[in-house]
């Protein structure tokens, strides 16, 4: 059962938001510029019983330009949002 306060993080320089749960600090979802709702595959993952169901799976890589580690897959990596430029 989860509970608690969900607070919200606005970025104060990008068009990115953030709902946290206030108790234990885990993302709830974030929200990016395009204004499309990011879940985190580990709260579905979790809520599935483990494992990520096949119509959650991903599809692409959105804002890798930003990424933090090199993804070794083969998903189509975009730069910014899904109408720019793919990493090559």
């Amino acid at each position: 059962m989860l509970s608690g306060e969900v607070r919200r993080y606005a970025h104060p320089h990008k068009q990115l938001s953030k709902a946290f749960c206030a108790q234990c600090g885990e993302t709830l979802f974030g929200t990016n510029r395009l204004g499309m709702r990011v879940v985190p595959n580990s709260i579905v993952a979790r809520a599935a019983g483990g494992t990520l169901p096949a119509d959650w799976q991903p599809a692409m890589h959105l804002f890798y330009r930003y990424r933090l580690i090199d993804v070794v897959d083969t998903l189509t990596k975009y730069l910014e949002g899904w109408d720019g430029p793919e990493h090559q």
